[in-house]
């Protein structure tokens, strides 16, 4: 069965992100999130393949994915060439059937 949906508390979930061109040079990524509430900060991101940003949610982390309803979340990229954001871009996390 595939899981479609993101659920509160979810380990292992895989958050990507394109950056649409190479960030193979890059010294640092993060991947800042706004959560439902309001509140923000941010993931340590690693990359993937050339162009892409990933963070996998974590069991030890009470941040990881605490909240129900619309995250919004934003690449960062630092490289020797250029520091900037890429677009932001949201999910949806729901409550679980225990909460």
């Amino acid at each position: 069965m595939a899981i479609s949906k993101v659920y509160i508390g979810d380990i292992g979930t895989k958050i990507r992100l394109d950056a649409g061109e190479s960030i193979a040079d890059a010294t640092l990524l993060r991947i800042y999130y706004k959560k439902p509430s309001g509140a923000t900060g941010y993931w340590t991101a690693t990359l993937e393949g050339t162009r892409y940003a990933t963070y996998t949610t974590l069991l030890s982390s009470d941040d990881d994915l605490d909240e129900s309803g619309n995250w919004e979340v934003q690449l960062y990229v630092e490289s020797p060439d250029w520091t900037g954001y890429g677009e932001v871009s949201s999910f949806h996390t729901y409550k679980r059937l225990t909460d």
